[in-house]
């Protein structure tokens, strides 16, 4: 027996550099490959949770609304005498977190608590800063004013009521409130939303068009959306995860730019949004359409849509 020949058989034979790169090289590509089809297939599933949020959202709707004579709640009460009567101020957790005029209001989100007796619902898993209750947002400063916004304002900021057309209610100044929107004002309550993903409790379409991606309007929309207030022209901005009413911008910016707005927006649910609709039923839509498509939202209190069936 050849020694010699059976030593050079059995000795392990190293990686030169050259295949240790191929085999690196090969790791890395199949990582590019697979890393972005494991993010998708996780937002999908924070999606589907998201969907079932709102599921709830919309079943406790429907019991609210066969509460009280088919009348759906505003998106705000204020309390009476601008007393403090936010219902969170009574739990000392939630309590440090509400500030300024959140102390004197109660959101939608309180309003449906009796049916759901679960505020976690309102917490999107893709919305990274969710909150409910009192918030850490830094309280926002509006010249001449000592009861305006502060922490908490809104009760919780993953879901947005349709402010335009399904949530009458008081100025923040005070004042009575308008009458509430009834079953009978709905025309389409299977194709009007209720309320989207959003950062901010209320939001609506681009009905100013900034965007470009305006349709179906009847004309009258803008006039109408600018009579209700003319910050509501860009409740737009707070769809999806773009955030308006709690820009984190600085400087002498404001609010995001329409750029901005429209990117941030579709990063919650990989461009979708989810929406509940009046009828209670929920979907995902693409955020372009949930934007710029008046028929989503509009329920003819400002005169037909024609477009809109």
């Amino acid at each position: 027996m050849d020694f010699c020949t059976l030593g050079s058989r059995s000795a392990r034979r190293a990686f030169t550099l050259i295949e240790l790169l191929v085999v690196i090289a090969i790791i890395a590509i199949l990582a590019a490959i697979l890393f972005p089809v494991f993010a998708q297939t996780r937002e999908a599933a924070r999606k589907t949770q998201c969907i079932s949020n709102m599921s709830q959202i919309g079943k406790a709707t429907l019991m609210y609304v066969g509460d009280h004579d088919g009348a759906y709640y505003p998106h705000r009460f204020n309390c009476a005498g601008g007393t403090a009567c936010n219902p969170f101020l009574a739990d000392p957790v939630y309590a440090p977190g509400v500030t300024q005029g959140a102390r004197t209001r109660i959101f939608w989100a309180s309003l449906l608590q009796p049916y759901i007796k679960n505020y976690g619902i309102f917490k999107c898993p893709s919305n990274a800063g969710a909150w409910v209750g009192g918030s850490t947002e830094a309280a926002v400063a509006v010249a001449g004013c000592t009861n305006c916004d502060g922490r908490g304002y809104g009760g919780q900021n993953s879901y947005g009521h349709n402010d335009f057309w399904m949530s009458a209610a008081a100025s923040v100044s005070g004042g009575s409130a308008p009458p509430p929107v009834t079953e009978s004002d709905v025309p389409r309550p299977s194709s009007i939303i209720l309320a989207a993903d959003a950062t901010y409790y209320g939001v609506g379409p681009d009905v100013r068009n900034d965007t470009g991606l305006l349709q179906n309007s009847n004309g009258n929309d803008l006039a109408y959306v600018q009579n209700q207030g003319a910050f509501y022209l860009n409740y737009w901005k707070n769809l999806g995860n773009a955030r308006y009413n709690w820009y984190p911008g600085g400087g002498t910016a404001s609010q995001p730019s329409v750029a901005e707005a429209l990117a941030a927006g579709k990063t919650r649910h990989n461009g979708m949004v989810a929406c509940l609709f009046v009828d209670g039923h929920t979907r995902a839509i693409k955020f372009e359409r949930v934007v710029g498509d008046v028929c989503l939202w509009a329920t003819d209190a400002n005169g037909p849509h024609p477009a809109c069936n």
